[in-house]
């Protein structure tokens, strides 16, 4: 019983919390950045064949020229068209569209 025990602690300070530390930290460093950029591209596909699933890319390139690049939503998909103007701002999850493209 002991032994059993041992083990999943052991699984848990092994394997669960170096990759829950990972995801936070993802997270913490996603939600510091910030930046301004211009739509360039956007893909969408489906990523399995029954069609229920699907994976839409947008394509930032920054102010300063470095490409993001972004899964998003439908709805965000939609609703940013290339050429927009999108801004990250610090502590936010998700970059807002701040004007339209030409």
């Amino acid at each position: 019983m002991a032994e059993g025990l041992i083990f999943f602690l052991g699984f848990c300070i092994l394997i669960i919390l170096p990759f829950t530390v990972l995801i936070i930290s993802l997270i913490v460093r996603g939600r510091k950045r910030q930046w301004k950029g211009t739509v360039m591209n956007k893909l969408g596909k489906t990523s399995n064949s029954n069609k229920t699933d699907e994976d839409f890319l947008i394509i930032v390139e920054t102010d300063n020229g470095k490409e993001i690049k972004i899964t998003v939503d439908k709805s965000r998909y939609d609703n940013w068209k290339v050429g927009d103007r999108l801004e990250k701002v610090k502590e936010e999850n998700w970059p807002q569209k701040i004007s339209a493209g030409s």
